[in-house]
């Protein structure tokens, strides 16, 4: 399972600490112990070499020690250039640091690693090694996977990550736990998460692995550290991106973020390969209230059933663009295209224009570009017109303009059917 490992040390005691401990990680077949470089630093070659040399007698497993130089001082980017070279399966490193509050936080470069990393992270965690006159807490190494707090949102990427528990060795105990992210959810709502729950804890269970569900509700990232504490879980395992976001352009999901910077136990971050599940349609009447939900941060328009046709791309269920097609008493407005800064930069603008096009272009369009999106627009086979060439009630709704469109950075356009 964990055919290569990366393990990064700088050194220090918590890295020395996780060497003393990486033992405990199940099938490894070869570890990659690298140290960054941010300085001059003569000794270091021979310090790596004492600390490969430890690990193979400790671990009796190959062991490769590489030296990076970073350039730049990117720790963090030399980590994960260096694992992505060596087709590394996992990457090891620890957390350590506290706020002026004395609350557990992630190191800068172990951040960088968990926000960046395109593949699985297990991130250890030392109670008593966070301060140099702190005791240590833990003195002996735990099985890193004997009781696994696994969240559960009953998405894709935590269904893989149930599939991916069941796929290893040496789980003695998972606890499966479902948040519900209200303060006061309804008791059906809470029937239905827990019998979802004993589904998969069945499943865990016929595959050999004994497993317990929980639901608690409220902050997701709060209940679960509170869990992970109170179960006195070995570790937490959780996807990268939860329901909410992993469809979307962020490097590292909400909830994961939050429990990578506040959990006090080891976090092993999986990142699941996932084909994203994307549909183009229009969208029903009854499905409206999804598009002005899109568009509260753009004018915040409302839809009209009497008049518009609204296309919709969904990304996992999730709506990430529209496009409204209105029709007027002279003619058919293009307008309400629009794609929250989650889902953009994927092409999903164009693929919404071109639905509305393929339903609506039969008879001319017309509408108002932004100048910027002249040429995304042209593209469809829209062309700059004179804004007199607009039908009136279309013309009237930038009065405001005076007359000088281009002055309020707008273009009038229009596509002609006979030209397609």
């Amino acid at each position: 399972m964990f055919r290569r490992v990366l393990v990064a040390t700088d050194f220090s005691r918590y890295a020395d600490r996780i060497l003393e401990c990486i033992g405990e990680i199940p099938g490894m077949e070869e570890i990659l112990l690298v140290h960054v470089l941010t300085r001059p630093n003569n000794h270091a070659p021979q310090r790596l070499e004492e600390k490969g040399h430890y690990l193979r007698q400790t671990t009796r497993v190959p062991v490769k020690t590489v030296l990076v130089e970073s350039v730049d001082g990117d720790t963090a980017r030399g980590i994960i250039t260096t694992a992505n070279n060596n087709n590394s399966s996992l990457i090891v490193l620890g957390a350590q640091g506290k706020s002026f509050i004395g609350e557990l936080l992630l190191g800068s470069v172990s951040k960088e690693v968990v926000q960046r990393a395109g593949i699985d992270v297990l991130v250890m965690r030392f109670r008593g090694l966070e301060g140099e006159g702190s005791v240590l807490i833990d003195k002996f190494c735990r099985n890193i996977f004997s009781h696994v707090l696994c969240p559960v949102d009953f998405s894709r990427p935590s269904g893989k990550t149930v599939e991916y528990l069941k796929s290893l060795h040496g789980i003695r105990k998972v606890t499966l736990l479902h948040v519900i992210g209200v303060s006061d959810p309804g008791q059906d709502q809470i029937d239905e998460a827990m019998r979802e729950l004993l589904k998969i804890q069945a499943a865990m269970e016929s595959s050999g692995i004994m497993a317990a569900s929980l639901i608690r509700w409220g902050n997701p990232v709060t209940e679960i550290c509170r869990v992970a504490e109170e179960q006195d879980v070995s570790l937490i395992m959780i996807a990268r991106f939860g329901r909410s976001d992993y469809a979307s352009n962020i490097p590292l999901g909400r909830v994961v973020a939050g429990v990578a910077a506040k959990a006090q136990r080891p976090l092993f971050v999986l990142s699941p390969h996932l084909s994203l599940t994307i549909s183009v349609r229009e969208l029903k009447v009854g499905e409206f209230g999804l598009a002005e939900q899109v568009w509260l941060t753009y004018h915040q328009q409302k839809a009209d059933p009497a008049t518009d046709r609204i296309f919709g791309v969904f990304v996992e269920g999730v709506l990430a663009a529209v496009a409204r097609c209105r029709r007027h008493p002279d003619g058919l407005e293009v307008d309400g295209v629009y794609v929250p800064a989650d889902y953009r930069d994927r092409g999903y603008a164009r693929k919404a224009v071109q639905a509305l096009v393929d339903a609506c272009g039969s008879e001319p369009l017309y509408m108002h570009s932004t100048l910027t999106l002249v040429p995304f627009y042209q593209s469809f086979g829209f062309d700059i017109i004179p804004e007199s060439a607009l039908p009136l009630s279309i013309r009237k709704r930038f009065d405001f303009a005076g007359g000088n469109l281009e002055g309020a950075n707008v273009s009038s356009m229009r596509r002609c059917p006979d030209r397609h």
